[in-house]
């Protein structure tokens, strides 16, 4: 059953953590890349900083045979284990758990074992790209083509699904590694925008390398969200500000004397109130429900946020709910 990789951020969480015995702390070193496919060793060191010999009685890993393991650990010494793990059919980071147990009452140690597995074909730092960005600025993203096969591999051609994303290939090792730039067209309209970059190569086992990407374009002023959606809920709650209260951050990009003038709904049940969050670039508008003004029952209106920008003299913004 092939294994979830875990999020790399509580893999190095669970890697700090370490029971407390005499044995001193081991020590930390970054995440190793090993190829998808191909078997690894990993080798660690126990420090033994007490003034008794410990003899080790067995040495579990949750996967992975133990090749190497010195069998006693005199003071003031270390001493060293190796375990193979078979072919790793999945990428991502993995953690495998290992446990050294010793005779008499000397507590455990549990190693854990962090390994980043990459592709035969590497695409780096990871295998999408993603765009967040204003329309008509110009964004760009780096990925290189790392080639961990024995046999050089040459890219022939490099193709979009979609226009907007514009790649271009340039050769960093010739047979091992490319550099890939792809640039978002600043006549992109505003929206989602998703779209493929596939790399044709003259290897037959990996003859299409493709690459998905997203790009997220807003206006230049622009709203966080779309609408203001209190859903359901009950009318004791409504001092409660998760449930009671939406704020909507208006921002312009690159704005430097951005104004929000004014901001209003046709509710009268709602209180607005405007707050600075960058001055000339960005404020919060708060929406809450007055608890002592709601009516029970469902509602819809609009929030209307009025700027000094020339371009977009007002934001319209849909509200509904249903008061319990």
């Amino acid at each position: 059953m092939t294994k979830k990789v875990c999020v790399v951020l509580a893999l190095l969480a669970i890697a700090c953590r370490q029971d407390r015995g005499s044995l001193a702390t081991r020590r930390s070193s970054e995440i190793e890349t090993v190829v998808q496919g191909r078997p690894f060793d990993h080798t660690f060191v126990l420090p033994n900083k007490t003034q008794d010999t410990l003899v080790v009685q067995q040495v579990i890993a949750s996967s992975g045979v133990i090749t190497h393991a010195d069998s006693v650990l005199p003071p003031r010494s270390e001493g060293r284990f190796t375990v193979r793990f078979d072919k790793t059919p999945y990428l991502g980071v993995i953690s495998e758990a290992i446990r050294v147990e010793f005779r008499g009452k000397e507590p455990p140690q549990r190693i854990r074992v962090l390994k980043r597995v990459v592709s035969p074909v590497e695409v780096a730092p990871q295998s999408q790209f993603y765009f967040f960005t204003a329309k008509g600025e110009p964004a760009e993203r780096e990925l290189t083509i790392i080639n961990h096969l024995e046999q050089p591999l040459k890219i022939l051609s490099v193709a979009s699904s979609d226009p907007a994303f514009r790649p271009t290939l340039s050769t960093l090792e010739l047979g091992r590694r490319y550099q890939l730039r792809v640039t978002l067209d600043t006549a992109t309209a505003v929206g989602r925008h998703a779209g493929t970059i596939r790399l044709t190569t003259d290897v037959p086992a990996y003859a299409s390398v493709t690459i998905d990407g997203q790009a997220f374009v807003k206006d230049v002023v622009n709203a966080s969200i779309d609408e203001l959606n209190y859903s359901r809920v009950e009318s004791d709650a409504l001092d409660r500000e998760a449930l009671g209260q939406r704020t909507v951050l208006v921002r312009k990009y690159r704005g430097t004397n951005f104004q929000v003038v004014r901001a209003t709904t046709d509710l009268p049940f709602l209180a607005v109130r405007i707050e600075p969050q960058t001055v000339g670039e960005s404020y919060f508008v708060h929406v809450r429900i007055q608890r002592d003004r709601a009516p029970k029952g469902r509602f819809s209106g609009a929030l209307r946020i009025e700027t000094n920008d020339s371009t977009t003299r007002e934001l319209k913004l849909p509200i509904h709910g249903e008061i319990l």
